[in-house]
């Protein structure tokens, strides 16, 4: 159970409970939800229905700085299981983006890592090749760190616009003893 101040993840929005609104709709208790990171968003969820992982609290400190540690092992989505019965590269696409999909549809933000390692290695073949990041890429690229980075920023208690560096940095860090 959740109560006012505390600060809990719902999908991906980032938001600290504002307040218990009892029989607030149809005789139904509601949480009332401010994001954090999208001004002026509030969220009514239903109180039977705010369970993981739809509506979850923020990580620790210490399970976000596991899971920076662990990005360096992740594994991307696996494309070459996606290319059989995939006769065109319009059709991988499409496979690829179901995937980042499904990776989406966890809430988990463990499941955003291979969304981002997937288009960090599909950027390099791709840039390497004379091509550019596919739109598609970009935008889950983009999605995924955006909703990494608003959870980092509240469990590590660092400012949004610095959870990037701090999160590269440790990467490469640990990739540095992996090796």
């Amino acid at each position: 159970m959740v109560s006012p101040g505390d600060i809990v993840v719902y999908r991906h929005h980032v938001c600290e409970v504002a307040a218990v609104r009892e029989a607030y709709f149809e005789g139904k208790d509601y949480f009332e939800l401010h994001a954090l990171f999208e001004n002026s968003l509030k969220l009514f969820v239903a109180a039977d229905e705010a369970e993981p992982p739809t509506l979850r609290p923020a990580m620790s400190r210490k399970e976000a700085l596991a899971l920076i540690d662990s990005i360096a092992d992740a594994e991307p989505i696996d494309e070459e299981a996606l290319k059989p019965g995939a006769n065109t590269p319009t059709l991988l696409e499409r496979r690829i983006k179901e995937e980042y999909d499904k990776c989406l549809k966890t809430f988990a933000p463990q499941d955003l890592v291979p969304i981002m390692k997937s288009v960090h290695e599909r950027t390099a073949r791709r840039t390497g090749a004379g091509r550019q990041i596919t739109a598609t890429d970009k935008k889950y690229f983009d999605l995924a760190e955006n909703l990494l980075c608003d959870e980092l920023s509240v469990s590590l208690d660092i400012d949004r616009d610095n959870v990037r560096d701090f999160l590269v940095e440790r990467v490469k860090k640990a990739e540095a003893r992996r090796c």
